[in-house]
């Protein structure tokens, strides 16, 4: 109940700067299809060779699925042009400030780079979690919505994620993903590390966390020394141990959705972390199969996923919780 009407007053208290684009039923109808059955699941699957480029031109007859052991017949493939909803979920807290024009201009193009079908929502947080644009395809509204940034206070990640998982993402269909600007450090949430976990993998959904948690780090480092010199007690999100938990968190999130954790000192540039996102996003395969298990009782079912014949290298996500029967009153 706690955690429900969490939900729902960050819900209704985000803050939309930018008007939502609300599409008519008949909008919703056109453009992509999937064959949906209630019980199938579905998998966006990397296929890279060993040099880790990306292999294309695999057919449905290259892949085998695994669920705990035992194997699955795809029911649907698509090995191009799956559209996507992609979460921008940007931290603006105070400790992002510096980065604001980065992030902007690497936000932007990482929208210019999607197909006509895919859709983005920008949300951003810092005390509290805010919707600043609902699902679009406009590049004009999204760069409105991403000049309208101001980093400022502190850091409530964790809540972020919740809403984006709960409410946000309850509307798109098929592929979906969250990409995640943060150094990981959260500050004041209501909802644990565990809840976010969890949800994350009910929705089925990929998360790319940018990560600047060792930048952090290194600061957290020089902060101690500073509180230390004064012989003031040290803030428990500047510990090692408080940083360490951040980022198994931030490790598990992604290979439990079947994401990554990229870290900004790696590549050149923040547009080039987004563009390794969006090339990613592009080139996957999405299938799908109907579970020989049947039974209703909510437990983790792991997924293997084997390429027959290529030489690919294939990963998707590790599994998922089986749906559970309502339980009586």
């Amino acid at each position: 109940m706690f955690i429900q009407i969490l939900s729902l007053s960050l819900l209704f208290g985000i803050q939309e700067e930018v008007s939502p684009q609300v599409e008519s039923p008949q909008q919703q109808e056109e453009g992509f299809r999937i064959g949906v059955a209630v019980d199938q699941v579905f998998l966006s699957v990397n296929a890279r060779s060993a040099g880790g480029g990306f292999v294309q031109g695999l057919e449905k007859e290259n892949f085998q699925v695994y669920e705990n052991g035992v194997k699955q017949g795809i029911v649907n493939f698509y090995s191009q042009g799956t559209p996507v909803h992609v979460v921008l979920l940007i931290d603006i807290s105070g400790s992002a400030r510096e980065a604001q024009a980065l992030i902007r201009r690497a936000a932007l193009g990482f929208a210019r780079s999607l197909g006509t079908e895919d859709k983005v929502a920008i949300v951003t947080f810092n005390d509290a979690p805010r919707l600043i644009l609902n699902w679009t395809n406009d590049i004009a509204k999204i760069q409105e919505a991403l000049e309208s940034i101001y980093a400022k206070g502190q850091t409530v990640l964790h809540d972020a994620l919740y809403v984006v998982f709960d409410d946000l993402l309850k509307s798109a269909k098929g592929k979906k993903a969250v990409i995640v600007l943060t150094d990981g450090i959260d500050t004041g949430s209501m909802v644990g590390q565990e809840d976010v976990a969890d949800l994350a993998v009910y929705s089925e959904t990929m998360v790319y966390v940018v990560s600047k948690l060792d930048e952090y780090w290194a600061g957290a480092i020089a902060a101690r020394m500073e509180f230390q010199s004064r012989a003031r007690l040290i803030p428990r999100q500047f510990t090692d141990e408080f940083i360490v938990q951040a980022k198994r968190f931030l490790g598990r999130l992604a290979q439990q959705t079947g994401g990554k954790v990229l870290d900004t000192r790696v590549f050149s540039s923040l547009s080039d972390v987004y563009q390794q996102v969006a090339e990613e996003l592009k080139n996957q395969y999405y299938i799908s199969y109907i579970p020989s298990n049947i039974m209703k009782d909510g437990k983790w079912r792991s997924i293997e996923i084997r390429a027959l014949g290529s030489g690919a290298i294939v990963s998707t996500r590790p599994g998922y919780f089986a749906p559970a029967e309502p339980q009586p009153f």
